[in-house]
């Protein structure tokens, strides 16, 4: 037994996503289906639950839609709770006794189809009408949504640019190496070490989905251009020469990096992102089809 607990509660979405996952696995399709649309807390106490030292006496309360509340019985809460116990990390201290049912208070019943993008403007705006006028107008002025708004767009491309080149560098090795191509490509040892302590930091956070099966969503975006770099053996028939790629990477990631520290990308920053995207997208279609 343990007394060296963290006390840290899970992200109570991540908890609740991994639950649905986990009752998926299981075959547990009643509880998936009564918990669609559902909402999940947790709430932990200041009682020991005296099933392991000095962990805490915790409740999970779900909020379901008021129409399925008739489909709880005591026979899925027990079964529900073994499985609640079973995803909670152990380090946490959190000791799971019950779980309480509780009708959901909205309007619309499966979250699930709630844009979040949208979700969030309108909470923005919502409380820009409960703030001072005179207060929101100096630190929350309309040219500050309206650029948050327009770097919305950029963040999704970028999203776009970044991914697309890591399903291509994978595609490449692992058709030249095979499954273990990540450890055959020439890297340097800074960034081998940047993906095993990423990949261990992210380990520790049981509850949280990892960036990818591969260890190429652990790499910056600049390794992306050293990998081609590196590897030029294995990419070069796929661009007209080294720069051609290179170039439009780095500057790529500086557009990036704008993006990363919430600096507002201008029209020229715009145009970059656009023209290298598609030109790189349009050289891969040729390349790609072709092999």
């Amino acid at each position: 037994m343990s007394d060296n607990f963290t006390y840290e509660e899970p992200d109570e979405k991540a908890y609740f996503k991994t639950l649905l996952e986990y009752l998926r696995i299981k075959g547990e399709s009643e509880i998936v289906d009564l918990l669609k649309g559902a909402k999940c807390a947790i709430q932990s106490s200041s009682t020991f639950s005296k099933r392991r030292w000095n962990a805490m006496w915790t409740i999970i309360y779900f909020y379901v839609p008021i129409s399925k509340l008739e489909l709880v019985n005591e026979e899925i809460k027990r079964k529900l709770i073994g499985f609640c116990v079973d995803i909670m990390p152990a380090e946490v201290g959190f000791d799971v006794m019950d779980i309480e049912f509780s009708p959901l208070m909205e309007s619309i019943e499966d979250l699930s189809e709630i844009n979040t993008q949208e979700t969030l403007i309108e909470d923005l705006e919502n409380i820009s009408q409960i703030i001072s006028q005179e207060i929101i107008s100096q630190i929350l002025p309309d040219d500050i949504k309206q650029k948050g708004k327009d770097m919305a767009e950029v963040y999704l491309y970028l999203y776009c640019v970044e991914n697309s080149l890591r399903l291509f560098i994978e595609k490449v090795a692992k058709d030249r190496l095979g499954d273990g191509y990540f450890d055959q490509l020439k890297l340097n040892k800074g960034i081998r070490e940047n993906v095993s302590h990423r990949k261990q930091q992210e380990s520790k956070n049981k509850w949280l989905r990892l960036r990818g099966d591969s260890e190429i969503f652990y790499l910056d975006f600049k390794d992306l251009g050293t990998i081609i770099q590196n590897n030029w053996d294995l990419f070069s028939s796929y661009f007209p020469d080294q720069s051609w790629i290179l170039t439009k990477i780095n500057e790529l990631g500086e557009c990036r990096n704008l993006v990363a520290h919430n600096s507002f990308i201008q029209n020229h920053e715009k145009d970059v992102i656009r023209v290298y995207y598609n030109s790189i997208l349009k050289q891969l279609n040729d390349t790609l089809r072709s092999k």
